[in-house]
């Protein structure tokens, strides 16, 4: 098969990973483990790949749940939000991403008010 061919070229960690994940479908994931296992890999391989996949999935956890601008006041700084959103959306947060976008958009129209409000103002004087 050429998708074997193509799995072969992956290195360990990669391979781990791809075991790992929920959304690969069980013919793959069954060719992925049978090449992971063929590697015959020491018990402290195996166990340096899953500590370090370990440590990264912690991390990307902690920075997805670590965001210290809250959408509503700070909907001028949009390209972080947008990656905050990606980062929300990629990881299967939907109803999450859903609730930071619309606080995100209400935070924008509230910025747009306050400027058009501003001009008005200035203008009026």
């Amino acid at each position: 098969m050429q998708n074997s061919n193509k799995i072969k070229l992956l290195d360990n960690y990669q391979l781990y990973q791809l075991i790992q994940s929920d959304s690969i479908d069980n013919i793959t994931l069954t060719e992925i483990k049978t090449e992971f296992d063929s590697r015959n890999l020491s018990a402290d391989e195996k166990l340096r790949i899953k500590k370090k996949y370990e440590l990264n999935f912690t991390k990307l956890e902690s920075k997805i749940d670590e965001n210290p601008w809250n959408p509503l006041y700070t909907a001028f700084a949009i390209n972080l939000h947008f990656r905050h959103l990606a980062l929300l959306k990629t990881h299967g947060r939907k109803k999450e991403a859903k609730k930071y976008m619309i606080e995100l958009y209400f935070g924008l129209a509230l910025y747009f008010g306050l400027l058009i409000l501003l001009i008005f103002i200035i203008k009026a004087n």
